[in-house]
């Protein structure tokens, strides 16, 4: 299989990519419907042409307030609380959700692989922010990706608060180590320009990134489009399966834009790559290697960090001058001291014994002579070490962007070659 090249930058699409979210909607979903028939009487139909009003006013297929808003149920029960009323169609929804949200096999284990390479990884969904951020963490992703994007929350209804539906404090619903940030309002794919767009803001080029997706339509053609190198999941391909007629009949995607995605062939559109067995078929197609951001800001901060890294080696290389000075100082005391005593045959008593001054001078002087070696050799110049090490991290990692910032190394080298 040929490599298709180096890349430092993954972004990829994450439902029916990284995981079957297909499969995650209908389970939970019918589980949801199936017992809302039975315990309202309604009949199925009804019941979904009802769901898809609600999905398409409220943009996704995941609104988690659709039991309030069902106008039969409302006729039926008129003022009634409908979240408690059917609290177990809830609990069926939440409990089938549970049960099948995993990742695909080996989805991890691929991700991982390709961030121990230092790869940037961002996620790109159009899933609302709350159940992906949802999702994420369950899926133990949020350690994982650097970046997720995804439009925002839907409003909440009646007027409510997040603190007042909440079951859970605050910084339970937030993203922990992925830094989540929004697409815009209305912006959806296939759109290319938002890929443009988080390439340019996450500090990438496009030539060093790629693009993965399941959707022929909306990730493959966008990747194109935008100019960056496309990647097809093919294995979470979810238009002909029997799952999808119920979403199709529920979304709110238009009708047309359904039908032209589940007609979309290969023919009409060429993935440069295309993944059949899973993610991890991506570690055979590229070399993965340490993303450098190159964005002004991000190369303010390393300057300043690089900056300040030298500041504290020279901090600790002043320090461990001083404390040799005192030490020489010191020594010098020392010997002097003992000098004149033996010249001038000096004596001492101590505790009962006498003494010569000198090898009383030169007793207790070893003590805070070997203090300061102690305190120079085990302390200082360990921290002094470690920041040369750090610097010279920072300058090994962007020696080929910022070159003049080769302080330690060019130091290092005239060390070693005198």
């Amino acid at each position: 299989m040929k490599n298709k090249g180096t890349v430092s930058v993954v972004i990829t699409d994450l439902d029916n990519t990284l995981y079957d979210w297909v499969d995650v909607w209908y389970k939970s979903f019918k589980a949801m419907l199936d017992q809302l028939v039975k315990e309202s009487g309604v009949d199925q139909e009804t019941l979904i042409k009802e769901f898809k009003g609600i999905h398409e006013k409220h943009g996704t297929s995941e609104y988690a307030f659709s039991i309030e808003e069902l106008p039969s149920l409302k006729a039926r029960y008129g003022e009634a609380d409908l979240a408690t009323r059917f609290e177990a169609a809830i609990q069926s929804y939440r409990s089938a959700r549970k049960e099948a949200m995993r990742p695909y096999p080996g989805t991890l284990e691929a991700l991982e692989t390709v961030k121990d390479k230092g790869t940037l990884l961002v996620g790109y969904t159009e899933s609302m922010a709350f159940y992906t951020n949802s999702r994420l963490k369950k899926l133990g992703l949020d350690r994982i990706l650097d970046y997720v994007y995804s439009p925002p929350d839907h409003g909440l209804p009646n007027g409510k608060t997040a603190n007042e539906i909440r079951y859970y404090p605050a910084e339970y619903y937030s993203l922990r180590r992925t830094i989540a940030r929004n697409t815009p309002k209305g912006e959806l794919k296939p759109n290319p320009k938002i890929l443009m767009d988080i390439v340019k803001e996450v500090g990438a080029t496009l030539g060093e990134t790629i693009y993965v997706g399941d959707s022929l339509m909306k990730d493959v053609l966008m990747a194109q489009r935008a100019g960056v190198r496309d990647v097809w999941a093919k294995y979470g391909l979810a238009q002909n399966r029997e799952e999808y007629e119920l979403l199709r009949r529920v979304t709110h995607w238009t009708l047309e834009d359904v039908e032209r995605e589940k007609k979309l062939r290969v023919e009409e559109v060429e993935p440069l790559i295309v993944l059949e067995n899973g993610l991890g078929d991506l570690l055979d197609e590229f070399d993965f290697a340490p993303f450098q951001d190159r964005s002004s800001g991000r190369m303010t901060l390393v300057l300043d960090v690089w900056k300040k890294t030298v500041d504290v080696q020279q901090h600790f290389n002043d320090l461990e001058l001083r404390i040799r000075n005192y030490a020489v100082t010191i020594l010098a005391a020392i010997l002097g001291l003992a000098a004149y005593g033996i010249k001038e045959d000096l004596r001492i008593v101590v505790l009962g014994h006498s003494t010569s001054l000198s090898a009383a001078v030169l007793i207790a002087g070893i003590f805070p002579w070997l203090a300061f070696y102690f305190m120079d050799r085990f302390w200082y110049h360990r921290l002094l070490y470690g920041a040369v090490g750090h610097g010279s991290r920072i300058e090994d990692r962007w020696k080929t962007t910022i070159p003049e910032i080769a302080l330690t190394d060019s130091i290092g080298k005239a060390r070693a070659n005198p």
